[in-house]
Order: structure tokens, then C-alpha cells, then sequence
């Protein structure tokens, strides 16, 4: 399951076009009926009754010099401080099997859902499966690659011993066979050399023996043969010699070279068709491993699924149906067994309730004054004689309108923390009033507020003295919801009416708005009041006007 410490705005389910038009037509009904008795209402506290009007026009309230605390006072209702929004985290739909009941108190780790599994439970076999089933095409892609590592070690040892054997038999050829050669048919032109010149100091010999009839014909001819067949032998021996350097060296020189390029160039396609070789291995055994890390992750995914199916509490707290607190239309298809879910849908929310706050609406113009760690009392609305002390610790940054009824309002959350004692008997959605104490006024004039009659810019007060009321201007300081300081124009002890003269008139007579005073210079109706400005004198130091 998911959770989410942050409020939520709960998503509602749609309706029927048909149901959506017979809610809007009994809202038009209630709305018509409220508006129609509220104009009654009205009307009747519009027109007080005579005796009425005499008792408020004779009230008046006495200057006092005090101290008086500056309060804002706001209404919301109580929450906890920490909650938990779980939502359905199983993929596609499923449905509830078991849910616990509303309103139960539960322990971090106990069971609050069971969903249906039989889906997930047929996948992650067939899952288990097909892991089986790579673990083996793994190992297999690894005994391949394995052999293909070796026979290309084998391969390119071949190779590489071709080439060195290549290079051996130039390095023979260059420096053994070549020379050798080239020595013997150099020895054999020198020998027949020899052999000539041998041959034709003996037919000289011979040629003169035979002269002195020492040897006969046939022994000379057999010299002048000699001499022949060593010209030839000499002529034969230059060919060799002719023949090895034109022919036979150059050929048996670019046959060794050319063993040794051979080799060479063996050894290199050795070297790539190896590379070749191991890259396919390695992929394919890549392959077969990412195959089977996939399988991995989807079994574990669905055995993360499986566990999704049993939703547990992840702290202590009480147990509250996430349609409860959503929408009237998601209250119109609460939470039971047999429901369908669909994925991250809130099914529970699970505030913790022994630490609750006070979540109070304060209107824009006033919530300047606060800020945290300011004192406040707390009065639940089920228990409104037992006020409870907190502290501000968090004031709302955007500002909340009051809906189609009243676009135009903006009011900012603030939460009071209370203390963890209070929570025993609170419960989430209480309603309840705050009084937050923003700062005190000491030593100062002060009367009711509604005792102020402002006209323009100008604040003014009725005076009871005797059986006139007079009317006189006053400088006002600060005010809560009830008292009003006053920094000039009134002495403590004096009598101010409570409701000004013009005011019990016009309410009489059924015109003006309560609060509003008459022109400035025009005499008052009621006990014929005088007007008289009384000197000004210096405000305190430490009271300005606000």
C-alpha cells in the first residue's frame, strides 16, 4: 500500500446524469425554503417592539480604565496531527474480501483489508516458471561462451605458432640456406675453373708428347676431351649461378616471405573471428541474463502485488472509510466486502488520536496577527464547558474561498496543537470555536465596541448626562471582538449608551442599518442629544490607534 502523511483531496466517483439532476432540484428546494425563512427572520428582528426599543435606548455602560487581551477568534473543527491516507496499490481492479469496521482502534501492523489474490497467485506460478526456465538458458549461454573462449585460445595459439614458424623458416632461409647456396655454386664455378685450366696445361703436355711420339694419338685425343668436358662443366657450373640468382633465390625467398605475410594475416582473421565469435557469445549470454533479471523482477512485482493484497496499518490510530471523509457521492458507495477497487483509489484513512489539533478557518483581514507559538483556548462543541489550552503552530500560506455560496470570502487554515491528554476523548471532525491570544492592551479607556458610532472617518460616542445624550467625538484605539480602546475624548466614570439614539429610532421606524450614526452636524433624535467636542488630550505613549 501506499501512504501519503500530507492532507488529500479525495477524488469522487460520477453519477448517473439523472441522479446529478434530482440532487441539484432538492438543493434549489432547501435553498429557496432557508432564504425564505432567513427574509422572515428578518423582518421580525427588523422591527423590535416598542418596550423593547425603550429598554436598549435607556442601557448605557460606564468608562472603565483597564486591561483587556486582543483575541481572534475562529471556528473548525478537531483533527488528528498525523494521518495516513492508504490507498489500493494492486494493479488494474480487484475487489475487497474483508475490511474492518469503521471506527476501530488499531495497532501499527494490523491487519485493515484483505483483497482478492487468486489472479496474482495464477500469475506469479506461471512467472515462477518461466524463471526456471532462464536460470537454464542462462547457464547454458554460460557453458557456450565458455567453450567459445577456449577454442579461441586454441585458435589464435595456432596461429601465432604458424606465424613464429613462418618467421623461423625466413630467418633459415635468409641466413643458412640462401648463403650455403649461393657458396656451393660459387665452389662449383671455381672447381670447374680449375678443372679447365687443369685440363688444357695437359693437352699443352700432351700435345707435346705426343710430338716427341712419347704418348700416342688416342691419349692426346683423350686430353683435348678432357678440356672439353671442363669448359662445359665451367659453363654448366655459371648457370647454376646464373639460374639460382635470376630464378631460384628470388622464388624460394618469396616463398618464405610469403609464409611469413600468410601467417601473419591468418593470425590476424584468427584474432577478429574470434572477436567475432566472443561478442555473439557475450550477447547471447547477455541476453539470456537480462531475460532472466526481467522474469526476476516481474515474479518479484507480482509477489510485491501478492503482499499488496493484505493491508496492514502503518501506525497506531483509528480506522476511518476514505468515502467517510470524501465527497457526498463517494459517501453514496462506501467501503464494504464485495466492493471494487481500481489502482491508488483511498479505501482508509488512519489518523493517529493521541495527538489531535484544532483546524480553524481565520479570515484574511486577521490572520496578519498570528504566528506561531501564540496561546489559545479551545472549546469543543460536545463539551463546551471544558475549554482546553493549545498552542499555534502552523498557519495556513494559501487562502481557501467559501465555494459558489460565497466566492469572495478567503480564510487560511491554522492549525492549535493540543495537548496529548485532550485526545482521549476527541474524535476526528468535532467541531469546535478557538479564541487565539495575539497580544494584550494594558491601561487603557475602554468601552463596548457597539457604544462607537463611526461616521466617515470620524468615531463618535452618546454621552449620558441627565436626561440628554450628547454626542461626542472620540479617538479609538485597539479592539477585539467586544471592547474598544478609546484614547481621547472620554473621561473614566462617564456614561455612554449602548445603542446611540439615531440607531433606536431608525430601528424603529424599520430604516437604517443598526451600527451607523447620523450626519455629522445634524441634531439626533430620541432624548434630544447636544453635540460638544471635549478638548483633546494626549493619548499614552504606548497606545496608538489602529
Amino acid at each position: 500500500m501506499r501512504y501519503s502523511r500530507k492532507p488529500t483531496e479525495f477524488v469522487t466517483n460520477t453519477h448517473a446524469r439523472r441522479g446529478g439532476v434530482m440532487i441539484w432540484l432538492v438543493l434549489l428546494i432547501i435553498l429557496a425554503v432557508v432564504v425564505g425563512g432567513g427574509y422572515a427572520a428578518y423582518r421580525s428582528i427588523a422591527k423590535p417592539s416598542t418596550s423593547a426599543l425603550t429598554a436598549q435606548s435607556l442601557a448605557t455602560h460606564r468608562v472603565t480604565r483597564g486591561s483587556f487581551d486582543m483575541l481572534v477568534i475562529a471556528n473548525g473543527e478537531i483533527e488528528a496531527k498525523n494521518k495516513v491516507e492508504i490507498k489500493n496499490e494492486v494493479d488494474g481492479n480487484t475487489t475487497i474480501l474483508d475490511v474492518v469496521p469503521e471506527g476501530t482502534i488499531v495497532k501499527k501492523g494490523d491487519v485493515l483489508i484483505r483483497l482478492a489474490d487468486d489472479d496474482i497467485r495464477d500469475k506469479i506460478e506461471n512467472e515462477t516458471l518461466s524463471v526456471e526456465q532462464a536460470r537454464a538458458d542462462k547457464l547454458a549461454a554460460e557453458q557456450d561462451h565458455a567453450i567459445q573462449l577456449n577454442e579461441a585460445d586454441s585458435d589464435l595459439k595456432a596461429a601465432e605458432l604458424k606465424l613464429e614458424l613462418a618467421k623461423l623458416d625466413l630467418e633459415k632461409w635468409t641466413l643458412g640456406d640462401d648463403p650455403k647456396k649461393t657458396r656451393e655454386l660459387n665452389v662449383a664455378v671455381q672447381k670447374a675453373t680449375r678443372n679447365l685450366q687443369r685440363a688444357k696445361e695437359e693437352l699443352e703436355a700432351s700435345e707435346q708428347l705426343y710430338k716427341e711420339d712419347f704418348i700416342s694419338r688416342s691419349e692426346l685425343e683423350d686430353d683435348r676431351l678432357d678440356v672439353i668436358e671442363a669448359e662445359s662443366a665451367l659453363k654448366t657450373a655459371m648457370l647454376d649461378v646464373e639460374v639460382y640468382k635470376k630464378y631460384t633465390r628470388p622464388k624460394e625467398q618469396k616463398k618464405v616471405q610469403s609464409d611469413v605475410d600468410e601467417a601473419a594475416a591468418a593470425l590476424d582473421r584468427t584474432k577478429r573471428r574470434n572477436e567475432s565469435k566472443l561478442a555473439q557469445s557475450q550477447a547471447k549470454l547477455q541476453g539470456k541474463i537480462r531475460t532472466l533479471a526481467i522474469r526476476e523482477d516481474r515474479l518479484e512485482k507480482l509477489k510485491e502485488q501478492l503482499s499488496f493484497c493484505v493491508v496492514k496499518a502503518p501506525q497506531n490510530g483509528m480506522v476511518i472509510y476514505a468515502t467517510t471523509v470524501g465527497g457526498w457521492r463517494r459517501r453514496n458507495d462506501p467501503i464494504v466486502q464485495g466492493k471494487s477497487v481500481r489502482k491508488n483509489e483511498s479505501l482508509i484513512v488512519l489518523p493517529d488520536t493521541s495527538q489531535m489539533v484544532a483546524s480553524v478557518k481565520v479570515h484574511e483581514s486577521l490572520v496578519g496577527q498570528l504566528k506561531a507559538g501564540q496561546k489559545a483556548m479551545v472549546t469543543i462543541d460536545a463539551t463546551p464547558g471544558q475549554p482546553i489550552q493549545g498552542e499555534v503552530y502552523e498557519i495556513g500560506v494559501m487562502a481557501t474561498n467559501g465555494g459558489w455560496m460565497n466566492p469572495d470570502l478567503r480564510e487560511y487554515t491554522v492549525k492549535i496543537d493540543l495537548p496529548p491528554s485532550s485526545g482521549e476523548d476527541l474524535k476526528p471532525a468535532m467541531r469546535c470555536s478557538s479564541r487565539i491570544l495575539t497580544g494584550r492592551v494594558e491601561n487603557v479607556l475602554f468601552v463596548p465596541i457597539q457604544c462607537v458610532v463611526t461616521v466617515g472617518k470620524q468615531s463618535y460616542v452618546y454621552v449620558r448626562e441627565g436626561d440628554k445624550s450628547i454626542r461626542r467625538k472620540v479617538t479609538t484605539g485597539r479592539s477585539n471582538e467586544s471592547i474598544v480602546a478609546i484614547l481621547d475624548g472620554l473621561e473614566e466614570g462617564e456614561r455612554v449608551m449602548m445603542v446611540p439614539p439615531a440607531q433606536v429610532e431608525q430601528a424603529g421606524k424599520g430604516k437604517g442599518k443598526p451600527g451607523e450614526g447620523a450626519d455629522d452636524g445634524a441634531p439626533e433624535a430620541g432624548a434630544k442629544p447636544q453635540v460638544a467636542d471635549k478638548p483633546k488630550r494626549e493619548a499614552p505613549a504606548n497606545q496608538q490607534s489602529e
